[in-house]
């Protein structure tokens, strides 16, 4: 039921959806105020290189480093719109597939990475206008905390990613500068999102 009312403009006005759930869950939707689809924009002569808003899923995957802190996957986009900015591993939501779908396959082709798809959590939505990209999508992120912390990330896509590193997650938002950032991970820094505990064990609202 959430999935539907994202796509392609998300309408907080449903969140009657949410209502009748017995599952009490923290829903993350930050939609920046100068870049909300309203009359004036859709009057305005913004041109796009798509008839309609895409759908994306970012892969919010967590370790504990030695020193208890978080880090976060971070990768750094190459041959797309916004090359050279830092990003979390993820892509296009296709057709048919779930959240967790997406976000596990997405891991597996850039970075190696194989996670149980059972363990991901809805974690955020963000409205991603980008006009010097000519793009619109509306993003999902999905966490997964890596407690196992075994698997060697690979770059697997070393065309489309520079590089793949681990950043301590408190931080971002004073070690990298706001241009450095790719659209949907600085609205979820600039949010002020915080992770799900690894124990938390509301239920995902994916489908």
């Amino acid at each position: 039921q959430l999935q539907a009312c994202l796509p392609p403009i998300l309408e907080l006005r449903r969140s009657k959806v949410f209502a009748s759930s017995a599952v009490l869950l923290r829903f993350h939707v930050f939609v920046p105020s100068d870049l909300i689809i309203s009359k004036k924009m859709t009057d305005s002569k913004l041109e796009f290189k798509q008839e309609h808003v895409k759908v994306g899923v970012g892969a919010l995957v967590f370790r504990k480093d030695e020193d208890g802190k978080l880090r976060v996957l971070l990768g750094q986009r190459k041959g797309s719109h916004g090359a050279g900015k830092y990003a979390l591993p993820g892509g296009h939501l296709e057709l048919g597939e779930s959240w967790q779908d997406c976000a596990s396959r997405e891991l597996d082709e850039e970075c190696n990475l194989k996670f149980e798809k059972s363990k991901w959590k809805f974690a955020f939505v963000s409205n991603d206008v980008m006009p010097e990209d000519q793009r619109h999508y509306i993003t999902i992120f999905v966490q997964y905390f890596d407690e196992d912390a075994k698997q060697e990330v690979k770059n697997m896509e070393p065309n489309k990613c520079e590089k793949w590193e681990w950043r301590v997650y408190e931080d971002l938002k004073d070690s990298l500068k706001p241009e450095s950032l790719f659209v949907p991970l600085k609205h979820l820094i600039d949010s002020n999102f915080t992770p799900l505990a690894p124990a938390d064990d509301r239920a995902f609202m994916g489908v």
